[in-house]
């Protein structure tokens, strides 16, 4: 089976900054990750880490 690709939007709490991105798609993830870059360029706090491994070899 292959990777599950969609075309979406992120953006901030109050929706005053919004980006659209290409995102992998996992149904069965515990958690969403972005990067760190993104987070920035939508003006977000981050609030913690997490060390993110996917089988989507590089992704």
């Amino acid at each position: 089976m292959g990777h599950v690709w969609a075309n979406t939007k992120v953006g901030n709490a109050d929706l005053s900054r919004v980006v659209e991105v290409r995102a992998l798609v996992d149904t069965d993830a515990t958690l969403t990750a972005i990067l760190k870059s993104l987070a920035n360029e939508l003006s977000l706090r981050i609030t913690g880490r997490s060390r993110v491994e996917t089988g989507a070899r590089g992704y």
